[in-house]
């Protein structure tokens, strides 16, 4: 089943424009809503795609796991 559930998560990353920083959003792409947002769980934003993207694929793998 974990296997099955990570073929149909993806990371994101969005620029937000207020304040202009990167977060990261986890989907799931068949039922095209979002799992988990670093912005709306703990609103945390990044300098960069880079590091949001990091941040999220870390946030992906704990999920994963679980």
């Amino acid at each position: 089943m974990e296997r099955n559930r990570s073929q149909h998560l993806s990371v994101e990353v969005q620029l937000m424009t207020e304040p202009c920083l990167w977060r990261w959003e986890i989907r799931d792409r068949d039922r095209d809503e979002v799992v988990d947002s670093s912005w709306s769980r703990e609103w945390m934003a990044y300098e960069s795609p880079e590091e949001a993207l990091r941040a999220g694929r870390q946030r992906l793998t704990s999920l994963i796991r679980r």
